[in-house]
């Protein structure tokens, strides 16, 4: 991870840049594991005003990676759950150390919370990464998109 980078708690202003580094993480590194029918119901499931609601609960932490003056990535961490709910990293700075540094920030988030482990629904594409940064895989699940289409995932844990 490079010296400018920026990790900080996400603001309102940047729901359009979160938005963006979301809908091209999954427009573009899903292709690889998963069909065109569930990446464009994924897709429309992305809002730039949807995750105003994590942002107004104290009970969920959004983080934004600033990388050369941009947010290229995020975190969506529930505190009472223990889950992260997203991790997404824009794929034109793959490599670069933003999910990695994600990643434990938000597992510094839940530690100091109090929790003792962390545990995510992994798309296909990204259970290698968590495998490399210690999560084991609890098996395949599918969640749902919409009535007609799920996603088939890997649930996976780690403690802290």
């Amino acid at each position: 991870m490079s010296l400018i980078t920026v990790l900080r708690p996400a603001v309102p202003q940047d729901c359009e840049h979160i938005y963006n580094a979301h809908r091209y993480s999954v427009q573009y590194t899903c292709t690889r594991s998963y069909n065109q029918q569930i990446l464009e119901a994924w897709s429309k499931l992305l809002n730039p005003s949807g995750y105003l609601d994590t942002m107004t609960d104290p009970g969920k932490a959004l983080w934004v990676a600033e990388y050369r003056g941009h947010i290229q990535g995020f975190f969506q961490l529930d505190l009472k759950d223990g889950q992260l709910d997203a991790l997404y990293v824009h794929p034109f700075v793959h490599n670069h150390g933003l999910g990695t540094a994600l990643l434990q920030r938000a597992e510094e988030l839940a530690l100091n919370a109090g929790l003792s482990l962390v545990k995510l629904y992994a798309s296909l594409n990204s259970v290698t990464f968590y495998q490399l940064n210690g999560y084991e895989s609890l098996g395949s699940a599918e969640l749902p998109l919409n009535r007609d289409v799920t996603v088939e995932c890997e649930l996976m844990r780690k403690y802290l």
